[in-house]
């Protein structure tokens, strides 16, 4: 039985060191055939070549609204609202969520704004084509199915959510601030959940500084406390302490004045009957 382990004196069973054999052309070499193929490089795979969505949404607000990058075609513009129908440079998608345009309540600009709606070329999404008949439906359904139903707050909300559904790298808000009370109270959170999701997936969110749209809400319970929420609070109690001793002031004036046209009422009745005969 041979060992495991060779020896010296096995030597002669072991194969002595030599340069690896090389092949020739044909393939054959000494002690077998060895093939030679030639070297293949790997396929090389299609690249995408679409360049990133960046989306620009347009409101109707002066300070920012022109500001949107309408000369530079790596930017879609997306627009909404009646307001914008005059002044917009470039629009490469509308969105009209509302459907009651042709109500009484809105005969003042709705079948006008409808009528344009119909003239133009670009691609208009709408809840149907009833009013407009090239409109295409805006996907509400998938939409809440991704994002459930609870902040769809204003139009800007919906074109955000789909923003982020077509796989956009950057959103640009311009000509929206949501400054009015109203819209603060109801719309704001939405935009805000929006621009949380949207930057949970990497997408940049932005407004120029014209916009009061970045503004987020305070931190309620610890922004009163900082400097500024004192200052803000004192100013405030100043303020409401004058207007309440000025209209103080104007009641007492207003008592009378009411107690001088009074006496003016009296005069005149005594001049025009009392004197009517140099009485």
């Amino acid at each position: 039985m041979g060992t495991l382990t060779p020896t010296f004196n096995d030597k002669a069973t072991i194969e002595a060191p030599h340069e690896p054999v090389q092949g020739n052309s044909s393939g054959w070499v000494t002690g077998g055939y060895v093939e030679i193929k030639p070297a293949v490089n790997p396929p090389v795979k299609a690249m995408n070549l679409k360049p990133p969505l960046k989306v620009a949404l347009v409101g109707t607000a002066p300070t920012s609204r022109l500001l949107a990058p309408f000369s530079d075609p790596s930017w879609e513009i997306w627009v909404c609202s009646p307001g914008n129908m005059v002044g917009i440079p470039r629009i490469t998608r509308w969105f009209e969520i509302h459907d009651n345009y042709l109500w009484p309540e809105h005969v003042a600009y709705g079948p006008n704004y409808i009528n344009w709606l119909r003239q133009q070329s670009f691609p208009i999404y709408m809840q149907n084509n009833k009013l407009v008949p090239n409109a295409i439906t805006f996907p509400k359904d998938k939409a809440v199915e991704e994002f459930g139903p609870d902040f769809f707050t204003s139009s800007f909300a919906w074109m955000m959510a789909m923003a982020i559904m077509e796989g956009a790298t950057e959103i640009a808000l311009f000509g929206i601030d949501m400054a009015s009370r109203d819209e603060y109270i109801l719309q704001r959170p939405g935009f805000y959940y929006f621009k949380y999701r949207a930057e949970q997936k990497g997408i940049k969110v932005w407004a120029p500084n014209e916009s009061d749209i970045m503004q987020s809400a305070p931190l309620y319970g610890y922004s009163e406390v900082t400097p500024m929420g004192r200052k803000i609070m004192a100013r405030e109690r100043e303020l409401k302490e004058r207007v309440a001793g000025m209209v103080a002031q104007r009641d007492q004036l207003n008592g009378q004045i009411t107690y001088l046209q009074g006496a003016i009422e009296d005069i005149d009745y005594f001049k025009n009957i009392w004197m009517a005969r140099g009485g």
